[in-house]
């Protein structure tokens, strides 16, 4: 019953945003392929650098691999939306101007961003609009990683230990369907990911390094959070109209859910608004 009335809310919401919703779009205009190659060398030194990737809405891939610090291409057909390499130092900035220049296009958008990242420890930051991505981050040596985006499909994947411990990873999102996978491997020390209307999976496979702390919170949709059987953890669930969904071995205490495992401890809390949360251990 409880969860008949939240999907019930959900749909009632979601019909009332779409009935008072009254947008004129501009249209732009497209043009030729045009291509920005990035090469970009390491910075002196070891300390961390600063690498900004701002983007409009399209298509994006991370992965590492690179010989140099940064490198891979953009492309694009839209005039206006020609990106540009700022570099210093110790950061780099690709960014692409589209704001209030973002409409509906006479033919087929195309801006597609393939990126691959070097062996240089690197606090990242991601903007972006409505857009595709698949963001391979395994053995990338990422010290800070942050991801705000609008309405978009995305995929984080580690599959392997980062090589230096992350000090943040924040995640900020719209209506989205947003899939981290591997967060155990990530070596975090404090996650908060924040999504909209959405659907979003966070996985935490790979043994954590450290005790790491998660704040997640969505104010309507639904959220699956994966947890390793050994791995020891605990998940304080906050909100007011919410269905939980158990599946495997949990120990029930009020709104506090733990895992019985061994080693560092995974600490979550989520606050959510209207929507269902699937805890899963296995």
């Amino acid at each position: 019953m409880k969860k008949s009335l939240i999907i019930a809310t959900t749909v009632l919401i979601m019909a009332s945003l779409a009935c008072s919703l009254n947008v004129n779009v501009p249209r732009i205009d497209t043009g030729d392929t045009e291509t920005l190659q990035i090469n970009e060398n390491y910075p002196d030194g070891n300390e961390p650098g600063d690498i900004t990737i701002e983007m409009g809405g399209g298509q994006l891939s991370v992965q590492g691999g690179a010989e140099n610090w940064l490198s891979g291409n953009v492309s694009y057909n839209v005039p206006l939306w020609n990106p540009e390499v700022i570099r210093r130092s110790n950061s780099i900035k690709v960014t692409q101007e589209t704001k209030d220049k973002i409409g509906l296009p006479d033919d087929k958008i195309i801006n597609k961003w393939d990126l691959f990242l070097g062996n240089h420890p690197t606090n990242l930051l991601i903007t972006a609009g409505a857009y595709q991505g698949k963001l391979d981050l395994t053995g990338i040596p990422l010290t800070n990683l942050e991801i705000r985006d609008g309405a978009s499909q995305a995929d984080i994947v580690f599959n392997d230990y980062n090589p230096v411990q992350m000090n943040d990873l924040v995640y900020k999102t719209g209506a989205s369907q947003i899939n981290l996978e591997g967060l155990g491997y990530a070596n975090i020390d404090e996650l908060s990911f924040e999504g909209g209307a959405g659907s979003y999976t966070l996985n935490f496979d790979g043994a954590l390094q450290q005790e790491t702390r998660a704040f997640v919170n969505y104010g309507l949709g639904d959220v699956k959070i994966e947890i390793p059987p050994n791995t020891a953890a605990r998940i304080v669930v906050e909100g007011g109209l919410n269905n939980v969904e158990l599946q495997g071995s949990w120990n029930v205490n009020g709104n506090e859910y733990t895992n019985n495992g061994s080693g560092p401890l995974l600490d979550i809390t989520v606050k959510m608004g209207v929507g269902n949360l699937q805890l899963i251990s296995k």
